[in-house]
């Protein structure tokens, strides 16, 4: 095996989808691997174009999103490293259901379509795998369908910004505070709704006295109130 097909194989190790595989597999998958680069803000794929490839990122960031006639997008979902591109479309032979965007300077691994559906033939346990990801997937989606259709705009803004002083957040002598790195129009595709209302709820949240906003760090006051905002929204 040359230099670049044992360097894939490294790689391919540290992914969540290939870690059970043995090395013999790894080198047969990275035989097909070839790499693609993505510069910020480029399209990786459209929504409607034939898949042919199964495609994994190797580094930064992928933004999924589905697009409506009117132009407004839905945020799906974030992928980070480790994790593979639309998969159904692999397997049913059909497009791509969604749209992908490179976040950043990204990397990705490519593998034809055909490839990936024969190694999954011949492993049970990479299309187990492959299984708990696309039910994983539908949990996210049907909990997304869910919150889009029973909760307000307010409820969901809330919802976000209590997850990510959660995630994100640090305590100060203020409250919580963390950095919203998304500006109101991505908010308003991750939230499923349109970018005045995102400005007009977070001045109304500003106006509660329930977060303090200095451009684009938000402080969070008293987060067991924010909390019981988001109840009492629903």
């Amino acid at each position: 095996m040359n230099s670049s097909g044992s360097e894939y194989v490294r790689t391919l190790r540290r992914l969540p989808l290939f870690t059970e595989l043995s090395d013999a597999e790894l080198t047969l998958i990275a035989e097909g691997v070839s790499r693609l680069h993505f510069e910020d803000g480029r399209v990786i794929f459209g929504e409607g174009d034939v898949c042919r490839e199964l495609l994994i990122v190797e580094a930064g960031e992928v933004r999924l999103a589905k697009s409506a006639l009117n132009g407004r997008q839905q945020l799906l979902s974030i992928e980070r490293k480790g994790s593979a591109l639309a998969e159904l479309a692999v397997f049913d032979g059909g497009c791509y259901p969604v749209t992908a965007e490179a976040t950043g300077s990204t990397t990705l691994l490519r593998l034809p379509a055909d490839t990936f559906r024969k190694i999954c033939v011949g492993n049970p346990e990479l299309a187990l795998k492959v299984f708990k990801v696309f039910a994983r997937r539908l949990r996210h989606l049907v909990s997304l369908v869910e919150e889009l259709s029973f909760s307000t705009v307010r409820a969901r803004l809330v919802a976000h910004l209590v997850r990510l002083a959660e995630q994100t957040g640090s305590s100060t002598p203020q409250g919580v505070c963390f950095r919203l790195n998304e500006n109101n129009e991505q908010l308003a595709a991750r939230l499923g709704t349109v970018r005045e209302l995102i400005s007009r709820n977070l001045g109304r949240l500003h106006g509660d006295k329930l977060i303090q906003m200095n451009k684009r760090t938000v402080t969070i006051p008293n987060l067991s109130v924010l909390r019981a905002e988001m109840e009492r929204c629903d």
